[in-house]
């Protein structure tokens, strides 16, 4: 099964919206990958992690052994005396061990590596490492899931496309913040919830519209006005202003009781004539990203919940974090076409997913009969490809990764052509 073969056209900037695409060109025609039928497609590994201590202590856990946030999975987690603490994680498919930072007995941060086998890690500290933080316990404790999505718009027949990927381009983050003990809930449970960021890094193409999260989640906990939004330009870490004015939007519908649907309008006033920040020598280093930000809190905050029910609610919020089976990302374009992660179906706001799909999708929502996909969810950093440059040639690795179905090269996204993706954006 062939991911995609020959194109015909050019569309410099595919401002037309009569459908889902139009024909384009490849600058770089790589080798085409044959594609296993039970290829999965995603660069994350599922882990379930569980940690003890005899002794009382926060830990953090990241996938890099740097330790920085852009590879934070959970941060200031209270690990409770002789208490184990199960944790269950998206972790990049690279990723061969975890490291658990800690507050060692010697007086400085401790770093444990852990393979990951199998899915399942599991350790104890030694009694006589870890300095006890009981009198430090910080307020909150976070989960972390962060990435980019990468989205070609030309669905349903990848053999059409470019394979650049880069027609969307977000950076995403999602954060649930969780206080460390029921004991602080009175105080602090308020500030309970998830926080979603999305920010754009590039739009490949005139035809997008919209980028779009949808989240499974029960809409029950979420408390009536418990949800803010604001559209933001991000210039630097921390550093953002609000954007005020009509260009864009953020729209957040609860409606259903087991969806809860983010879409982030006005991404083609992004695209003035030609493609934001995806052509090769018009990449405006250091330019501020566009930003949504969500923040969704429960109902009511925890602090008026006892027992299972405050249990199920502090899990729902960290599980809409950790699974990424929870979270769909999508595009939509100025004709309405929602085009979607392998496996998930389109929201309930587009209604002929069947007929412009042409035949050519498999049973397998978005996905072709020959295993061809429209979005790739990749660890945070990863850098997108200019315009017209197949993905494959940047990536060589990517290949031989979907070839031998993940087995091998599983961190294929941190080896690429450096003349073929922006360094810097």
């Amino acid at each position: 099964m062939v991911l995609f073969g020959a194109c015909t056209n050019v569309d410099p900037v595919g401002d037309g919206s009569e459908g889902p695409g139009t024909p384009e060109e490849p600058v770089v025609t790589p080798e085409t990958p044959v594609v296993p039928s039970g290829f999965g497609w995603s660069a994350e590994t599922a882990v379930a992690l569980t940690l003890e201590s005899d002794v009382q202590t926060v830990v953090s856990v990241y996938s890099e052994e740097e330790c920085k946030g852009n590879s934070l999975l959970v941060e200031d987690a209270l690990l409770e005396s002789g208490v184990v603490s199960s944790f269950n994680l998206a972790v990049p498919a690279g990723a061969e061990k975890l490291y658990v930072k800690y507050p060692a007995a010697s007086g400085a941060d401790g770093v444990v590596a852990l393979a990951v086998n199998g899915g399942d890690v599991d350790y104890k500290f030694p009694t006589d490492a870890v300095r006890s933080v009981y009198e430090k316990v910080p307020d909150y404790q976070y989960y972390y899931n962060s990435g980019v999505v990468m989205v070609e718009d030309m669905w349903p027949d990848f053999a059409a496309s470019d394979a650049d990927f880069n027609d969307l381009v977000v950076e995403y983050d999602l954060k649930t913040a969780e206080v460390t003990s029921p004991a602080l809930l009175p105080a602090h449970g308020y500030k309970e919830g998830l926080i979603i960021t999305l920010d754009i890094r590039g739009v490949g193409s005139g035809l997008t519209k919209k980028a779009g999260l949808q989240l499974d989640f029960d809409t029950s906990i979420i408390r009536e006005d418990g949800i803010t939004t604001e559209v933001q330009r991000k210039s630097g870490q921390g550093v953002f202003e609000k954007v005020t004015g009509g260009d864009f939007s953020i729209d957040v519908d609860k409606s259903q009781p087991d969806k809860v649907i983010i879409l982030f309008d006005g991404l083609d006033k992004l695209v003035n004539g030609e493609h934001y920040q995806t052509t090769e020598g018009k990449i405006e280093v250091g330019k501020p990203m566009l930003r949504a930000y969500i923040h969704i809190s429960g109902a009511p905050d925890r602090s008026a919940l006892t027992g299972e029910a405050s249990r199920r609610q502090a899990q729902a919020f960290r599980d809409v974090t950790s699974y990424p089976q929870n979270h769909d990302f999508f595009m939509v374009l100025k004709s309405g076409v929602e085009i979607h992660q392998k496996g998930f179906e389109p929201t309930y706001h587009y209604k002929n997913y069947a007929a412009d799909s042409k035949d050519l999708m498999s049973s397998v929502p978005y996905c072709s009969k020959n295993n061809d996909v429209w979005v790739l969810r990749l660890p945070v950093g990863t850098p997108h490809v200019y315009d017209r440059v197949s993905i494959f040639s940047a990536y060589p690795d990517l290949k031989e990764w979907i070839e031998s179905n993940g087995t091998q090269k599983r961190n294929w996204y941190k080896n690429y052509d450096h003349d073929l993706v922006p360094r810097y954006w």
